[in-house]
């Protein structure tokens, strides 16, 4: 038994030490554990939202001018004005600093990114659909960290420029849909909401864009097409008050990637009335009736008729919707943004 002894202790060291090395091995599914690649370049680890049944619909109606919601006012665009007065808003938002256009400014919205790249932004200047220009591959977006939390996500979109985002993000949009005609995207649109509940689907609507283009801004026709606007907003509100259980779960950010000056059909960077756009968040974890201005004294600044770059206190900015979206779902934010990557804009 004296020689047995020895014999036990001995093979009782060496299981503890082989329970403490494979502990100590790396996590193969998380890299580095810490949500980030590591220095093995492993695969990054999943994120899990931490609301449950939280979904967001972002809106993006381009080139719309805060001055047309208040020339028309609530009779003819009761909608959006429903999103203001039940929600948390400002009609003088900020577009991206660099360019006032929907391919770069949009982007801007998805990636939390500025435009230039040479300022660690997304780098998408142009704003013509180019099979030959792709967004850079580490380039992360709302869509990507909704998708790696298990997130089902959808773009709704009126031009077909988008398709750049379906290139670089292709695995992490789960549904696609680029349709020129609003006649037939918005509906669409409104049934995979009312059908699917994707937990993030976001709608690119244009009509005053092509109105202001054509006639200008702040003409008859551009008017016309933001009170057109105004009714398809309405058609996604019509399915969220049809459902109570979606009416508990959604939040809706609404946007523009511009505005349009009066009696002007381009939308230069440096026109006060280009660069200021509304930025409306509508829902369940909005505050209602309430200015984001106000809500985040501490963080953000009314920039009046400025146009202030990205060094100094900061507007809200179009650019903002990526990280709070995430926010409202429950997660972190875009690990390569940097326009609201500290998710400190309240909207309650």
């Amino acid at each position: 038994m004296r020689r047995l002894f020895p014999l036990v202790s001995l093979g009782i060291f060496v299981v503890v030490v082989l329970v403490v090395a494979f502990t100590a091995l790396p996590d193969r599914d998380g890299g580095d554990g810490g949500g980030g690649s590591g220095a093995g370049g492993g695969e990054r680890k999943e994120r899990e939202a931490t609301q449950v049944d939280r979904k967001v619909l972002a809106i993006s109606i381009d080139g719309l001018n805060p001055d047309a919601l208040a020339k028309l006012g609530p009779a003819k665009t009761p909608n959006i004005h429903r999103l203001i007065d039940e929600g948390a808003s400002t009609l003088n938002a900020r577009t991206a600093y660099e360019k006032n256009i929907t391919l770069p400014n949009h982007t801007s919205m998805v990636t939390g990114d500025p435009i230039n790249a040479d300022d660690g932004g997304h780098g998408v200047t142009w704003n013509v659909g180019d099979p030959s220009k792709s967004i850079s591959k580490d380039e992360e977006s709302v869509f990507t960290v909704a998708h790696e939390a298990g997130l089902s996500t959808g773009v709704f979109v009126t031009k077909q420029k988008f398709e750049l985002w379906q290139r670089a993000w292709e695995d992490d949009i789960d549904l696609y849909v680029p349709i020129d005609d609003h006649d037939d995207l918005v509906p669409e649109a409104a049934e995979d909401l009312a059908d699917e509940q994707r937990d993030l689907t976001f709608v690119h609507l244009s009509l005053p864009d092509a109105a202001g283009h054509a006639s200008g801004g702040m003409s008859p026709e551009y008017l016309e097409a933001v009170e057109e606007s105004d009714a398809q907003v309405g058609e996604f509100l019509d399915v969220i008050d049809g459902d109570p259980e979606l009416s508990k779960e959604l939040d809706v950010i609404l946007t523009a990637d511009h505005g349009f000056k009066p009696g002007i059909t381009n939308h230069s960077e440096k026109v006060y009335e280009n660069y200021r756009i509304p930025f409306i968040v509508w829902g369940p974890d909005a505050g209602a009736g309430t200015d984001l201005y106000e809500l985040n004294a501490d963080d953000y600044r009314d920039p009046g008729k400025d146009r202030p770059d990205y060094e100094g206190p900061q507007p809200v900015r179009n650019a903002d919707l990526g990280n709070l979206a995430l926010d409202l779902l429950g997660l972190d934010p875009i690990r390569t943004s940097d326009i609201g990557e500290k998710q400190t804009l309240d909207v309650k």
